[in-house]
């Protein structure tokens, strides 16, 4: 590659780069904890089941007739309403109920959120709007806390990010092989950040170019549904074979479900029915969804839906596993690589690949941390105006403060979030304590305008918070970690372990810290020559 155009691809992706850095590093980082989202509202709320209670009768048994008839028998008036019923293999299952399209049913315009016991039959309405710390760092991944506008600027900051992977390769091209297995801790510290960015970033490189492609397409969402609904209208206009297919049913004034179910369930082989979805209810245009899966084993693109209509007794659309078309793959692929859910692959199997995706989102924020790094090291010369050097020295104040916060922050909440009652813990306490307690700690690092600073004590900090958690947790709940091991609730476990591991691993980086004498103040752990030796 000819010098001029090496230097116009390095100067697009330092500026790509730069431009995004803090944004990104919020999405990554907050992205790699909502992996974990589900667990997390788990550990909040200790939602565990006794061991003898844990057994529950298969999907397919499922008497939603009864189920319905005690709705009916209840307060809750179905007529002109929607009705979604998960069918998973647990207990607890939950029920949505929509408003009524009926005027004249009571209650038209309420909604209801309920969960039924499987065992005991018992329904019960879902009163107390518990906010989960998940559920606000998820919202975080996509800034939709901003709105709309949130999430377009996380699509743009990732089509940038592509941008930035794109020409990094292209810039590293010639040494990308030779380049990572060089690592020189003891050389100067643009060449230390540099072999850490290269190395990291060409590890990463697979996952975080994935991430971009996929994150754009979610957060940009009306830039792919334009083309893909125009190849599906397309597709609409062709002559379109529903296979004939009857249940084996007859209808009547009790309105029977189970039997339909029973009937569409057995539609493919190896067809497992997860949700129900009951369109219409009590009216001639009430439709039966049934949505489930294949073995994951079986197929990558797993994924079935069909749709029953109940007064004509024929499935009026169906999606089928075993033959998806192209304009459908797409987005099931990217949803299933982006949020690292591959089907029922097992607890274990699960927890590795989140695990997996979070170290994998933890090292891509170290890759952006380095890349301001060897931004603010290569402006620190003396051919740069004085004016031009200070300025770029504030620019990395703040982008170290706001960045490197986030972790002592999120360990913070939290404990803070454990602390409150599951009745209590409301959305505007919870945003409260980690946006404005982020703003603060930003503030005050900023102020301190020493990066070496920034890091050691976000690491310190960080560390001892993440620490206390799982002790918090074993204090307020009872629920240590050997118990919630030989109990088998994973999912808290599985949060204890986490925050254990960053702590240890946090602190023992805090311990291998070593000023560097340098001019501009750096973030690192750097590594001496007594300490190589």
């Amino acid at each position: 590659m000819e010098k001029k155009s090496y230097n116009r691809f390095f100067h697009l992706h330092t500026v790509s780069g730069i431009v995004i850095s803090v944004a990104l590093y919020v999405i990554f980082f907050a992205g790699a904890f909502s992996l974990f989202r589900h667990e997390i509202g788990h550990w909040e709320n200790q939602k565990v089941i006794p061991l003898e209670e844990q057994n529950v009768s298969t999907n397919s048994k499922m008497d939603i007739d009864y189920f319905v008839n005690v709705l009916k028998k209840e307060k809750y008036d179905l007529n002109g309403r929607e009705i979604y019923l998960t069918l998973e293999n647990k207990r607890d299952q939950e029920l949505y109920i929509s408003e009524s399209k009926d005027t004249l049913s009571a209650n038209a315009s309420k909604e209801y959120e309920l969960t039924i016991n499987t065992n005991t039959n018992k329904i019960t309405e879902q009163t107390n709007e518990f906010y989960s710390l998940g559920s606000l760092l998820y919202l975080l991944h996509y800034f939709y806390q901003l709105g709309e506008f949130g999430e377009y600027l996380a699509g743009l900051v990732a089509v940038f990010f592509l941008f930035a992977i794109v020409t990094g390769v292209v810039v590293h091209w010639k040494k990308i092989v030779s380049n990572f297995y060089v690592f020189r801790p003891l050389a100067k510290l643009k060449t230390i950040w540099t072999d850490a960015h290269t190395v990291l970033g060409v590890i990463g490189l697979p996952f975080q170019f994935m991430y971009a492609l996929t994150g754009a397409m979610f957060a940009l969402a009306v830039l792919i549904y334009a083309p893909t609904d125009l190849l599906a209208h397309k597709e609409d206009n062709k002559t379109t074979k529903i296979e004939e297919f009857h249940s084996d049913f007859v209808m009547d004034s009790n309105y029977l479900l189970n039997p339909i179910i029973d009937s569409l369930a057995t539609k493919w082989p190896d067809f497992t029915p997860k949700y129900i979805g009951i369109s219409n209810y009590g009216s001639e245009k009430g439709t039966i969804n049934l949505y489930g899966y294949l073995d994951a084993r079986t197929k990558f693109i797993h994924e079935g839906e069909i749709t029953y209509n109940i007064h004509s007794r024929k499935v009026t659309s169906e999606s089928n596993p075993y033959n998806v078309a192209y304009t459908d793959i797409i987005r099931p692929i990217a949803w299933a690589l982006h949020y690292g859910y591959y089907g029922d692959i097992g607890i274990l199997n699960k927890v590795l690949l989140k695990t997996l995706y979070f170290l994998m989102a933890i090292i891509t924020c170290f890759v952006i941390i380095s890349g301001v790094l060897i931004w603010l090291t290569a402006r620190d010369k003396k051919n740069i105006p004085e004016k031009q050097r200070r300025y770029n020295e504030k620019v990395g104040y703040i982008y170290m403060a706001l960045c490197l916060t986030m972790f002592p922050i999120t360990a913070f909440s939290f404990i803070v979030s454990k602390l409150l009652s599951g009745s209590t813990q409301s959305e505007v306490i919870l945003n409260s304590v980690y946006f404005g307690g982020w703003l603060l700690m930003s503030i005050l690092f900023w102020l301190k305008k020493d990066n070496y600073f920034t890091n050691k004590y976000t690491l310190l900090s960080g560390g001892l918070l993440s620490l206390c958690i799982p002790v918090v947790n074993g204090f307020s709940s009872g629920n240590w970690l050997w118990k919630t091991f030989s109990n088998q609730y994973y999912d808290i476990f599985t949060i204890d372990v986490l925050w254990l591991a960053i702590g240890v691993l946090t602190l023992y980086t805090f311990t291998r810290m070593k000023k560097t004498n340098t001019k501009t103040p750096i973030f690192a752990s750097t590594i001496t020559q007594h300490e190589i030796k």
